[in-house]
C-alpha cells in the first residue's frame, strides 16, 4: 500500500492506495497533488487570484462563472435549501468579515450591519450566470470545496485503475475497495483528547466526515467564535460525524446538524455520531 502525506486547505492530508511500485505511486501522487492545489487556489476565500475572491470583490452584481464553479454553486445552493439554511455559503462568506474585528463591540456592529445580507436567498444562479441582489453579500466555499476535492481525488484514482484507496483531507475521508481484505478501519477522534478515538468505523465505498467547534476558532477579547458560522448562539454538540455515499454529502450534513440539530437526516444517511 502506497502512503503519502502533504498539506492542503490548511490541513494535513493523507493518501493511501494500492499500486505495484513506489515509482508508480510517486507519479500518481504528483498528479493528484497538482489537482488538489489547483482547487485550493481557484476557490479560496482569501487568495486574490481565486474566482471566489473576484466574486466577493465584484464591480457588478451579475457575473459569468466557469462551468466548474457554477456546478459547485448549484450544489451548494441545493444543500442550502434542503438544510433550511443551516448550510449557507452566503452566511459563511458575509459574516466572515466580522472575525477580523479587534473588539466584541466591533464584532457585534459588523454582524448587525451584514446579517440582513448574509443569506443564500441573495443569490440567484441560472446556468453560468450568477446574480446578487445587493453589493454586500459574499460567499465562501470553505464548507464544500475540500470535500469536493476528496471526491474528485477518489474519482481520479478510480479512472487510473486503482482498486483500493483511502483519501483523508483533514478528517474528510473517503474510502473504496478493501484494505488487506478488510474494509478500511477509521477512527473518530475525541475532540477533548486527540490521542483517543471515541469510535471506529469500517468504511468501504463511502465517506466519513467530522465537523466540530473545538479545533478551529477565532478569539476576540477571550471569547471564542467557531469557524462554523451560525445564526444561533447555542452550540448543542461539540462534534458531529456522518457517513454518506459522497464526501460532499457527509461534510455538508455534519456541518448542518451542528448548526441546527433539529434537522432530519435524509434516508440515505443511516449513521451519525455526536459528541
Amino acid at each position: 500500500m502506497y502512503i503519502a502525506h502533504f498539506s492542503a486547505f490548511t490541513t494535513p492530508c493523507e493518501l493511501q492506495f494500492d499500486v505495484a511500485t513506489k515509482e508508480e505511486g510517486d507519479h500518481i501522487l504528483a498528479s493528484l497533488v497538482t489537482d488538489v492545489k489547483y482547487l485550493q487556489k481557484q476557490y479560496s476565500f482569501f487568495e486574490s487570484t481565486s474566482e471566489i475572491y473576484a466574486i466577493n470583490h465584484r464591480q457588478s452584481d451579475t457575473l459569468t462563472l466557469s462551468k466548474e464553479l457554477s456546478a459547485l454553486l448549484a450544489l451548494a445552493l441545493f444543500y442550502a435549501r434542503v438544510t433550511q439554511g443551516a448550510f449557507d455559503i452566503a452566511l459563511a462568506g458575509t459574516l466572515k468579515q466580522a472575525q477580523k474585528a479587534i473588539s466584541l463591540h466591533e464584532y457585534q456592529a459588523i454582524c448587525t450591519k451584514l446579517t440582513p445580507f448574509a443569506s443564500f436567498t441573495a443569490l440567484s444562479l441560472e446556468g453560468e450566470r450568477l446574480h446578487f441582489s445587493n453589493p454586500y453579500t459574499q460567499i465562501d466555499l470553505g464548507g464544500v470545496v475540500k470535500e469536493y476535492a476528496v471526491d474528485q481525488t477518489i474519482m481520479r484514482l478510480q479512472t487510473m485503475g486503482i482498486s483500493s484507496a483511502l483519501v483523508n483531507f483533514g478528517g474528510d475521508i473517503a474510502a473504496y475497495g478493501m484494505c488487506h481484505d478488510e474494509p478500511w478501519c477509521v477512527g473518530i477522534q475525541d475532540p477533548k483528547n486527540p490521542d483517543v478515538n471515541v469510535s471506529t468505523v469500517m468504511l468501504r465505498d463511502a465517506s466519513l466526515c467530522t465537523s466540530g467547534h473545538s479545533k478551529r476558532y477565532t478569539s476576540i477579547e477571550q471569547h471564542r467564535f467557531s469557524h462554523i458560522i451560525s445564526p444561533h448562539s447555542e452550540q448543542r454538540y461539540a462534534q458531529m460525524s456522518i457517513i454518506a455515499p459522497t464526501t460532499v454529502d457527509a461534510g455538508i450534513w455534519c456541518t448542518a446538524l451542528l448548526v441546527n440539530p433539529a434537522l432530519l437526516l435524509p434516508k440515505h444517511i443511516t449513521k451519525a455520531f455526536v459528541l
